[in-house]
């Protein structure tokens, strides 16, 4: 399902172009901050993007994710509104989900990630997604929000994958 363990070759062209910015816009070994990737003008890939605040428990622990930002190619994939929305709010997408695991690893490790989903949406020509979740600082030094990058396939996609 995802893995941290991924190198940039086994990545779909897209999420490639998508990581390579948000590996060259780190900065003195800390993650890119959200403001670096200018939404919605970001290049390279802006069709492919959606951004997620992570909300925290006093704790710090991850307790869900809105939807800041999200591609109209993406949204109309769906079949949903979801910017202003959390994935708890959206069935299937919840607690439990693959999607959350993806989401959780993130705000838990603050490591990129490699996920290969089945495609719930509405299109039936598509049978998976290829998916790059990267972490984003937002004026701090944590992590605070997800940029995720997300390829709709016709076929099945497989990866190393824990």
């Amino acid at each position: 399902m995802f893995t941290s363990d991924f190198s940039a070759g086994e990545l779909q062209p897209e999420l490639k172009q998508v990581f390579y910015h948000w590996r060259n816009a780190a900065e003195d070994g800390e993650f890119p901050r959200l403001t670096q990737f200018e939404l919605p003008n970001a290049r390279p890939a802006p069709n492919v993007l959606s951004v997620f605040e992570i909300e925290r428990t006093q704790t710090g622990a991850a307790a869900d994710f809105k939807a800041l930002y999200v591609r109209n190619k993406i949204i109309n994939t769906l079949g949903n509104k979801y910017v202003g929305t959390r994935l708890s709010e959206h069935p299937g997408f919840g607690p439990g989900s693959m999607i959350w695991s993806c989401f959780h690893e993130v705000a838990s490790t603050s490591r990129p990630l490699l996920a290969a989903l089945p495609y719930v949406g509405p299109l039936p020509e598509y049978r998976s997604s290829s998916e790059i979740y990267l972490p984003l600082r937002g004026e701090g030094v944590s992590v605070d929000y997800v940029l995720v990058g997300v390829v709709l396939l016709e076929q099945e996609y497989s990866h190393k994958a824990h």
